[in-house]
């Protein structure tokens, strides 16, 4: 029961990180440094006969849920006492890692980061950064609120 708590924990974690992401690569698509969002792009090239509106709500969708569920990976990985915005920033950077210089060109969605546009790369890492640290610090606040009800402190 304590791993399930802990991964409720970590989603809820996830889905803030996830926002905070979004709102990057909004302000990098808005500036031009994204053609494409990786989300869309991804649903764009797995599911090339999607029409247009359902690849906006599966682009969405997905992107939330591999953000809660990278949120509940996290705290399930991560003893609480280590949940903080620095696990949580290196976490993200995993993620980063492993999508954009593993899965994603092994897929042929993206090229690996290394040999993307400089601009799409560095605002992809960015915000996987910003999703890393708003982690591991929501997810630091979540443990901290939880220990103190379940000791009978206030919140």
């Amino acid at each position: 029961m304590a791993l399930v708590k802990r991964a409720i924990r970590g989603a809820a974690a996830g889905a803030v990180a996830t926002a905070a992401m979004t709102a990057v690569l909004g302000a990098a698509g808005a500036s031009g440094l994204l053609h494409r969002q990786p989300p869309e792009k991804i649903v764009r090239t797995l599911f090339p006969g999607l029409p247009a509106g359902g690849r906006e709500v599966l682009a969405l969708a997905s992107h939330v849920a591999y953000g809660v569920g990278g949120g509940a990976l996290y705290s399930c990985m991560t003893p609480s006492k280590y949940q903080d915005a620095g696990t949580g920033t290196v976490f993200g950077a995993m993620v980063w890692l492993a999508g954009y210089e593993g899965w994603l060109p092994a897929f042929g969605i993206l090229p690996p980061a290394h040999k993307d546009r400089p601009g799409r790369a560095a605002s992809v890492y960015v915000a996987h950064l910003v999703y890393g640290w708003t982690l591991g610090r929501t997810a630091s606040l979540i443990h901290g609120k939880a220990e103190r009800r379940d000791r009978g402190l206030a919140p």
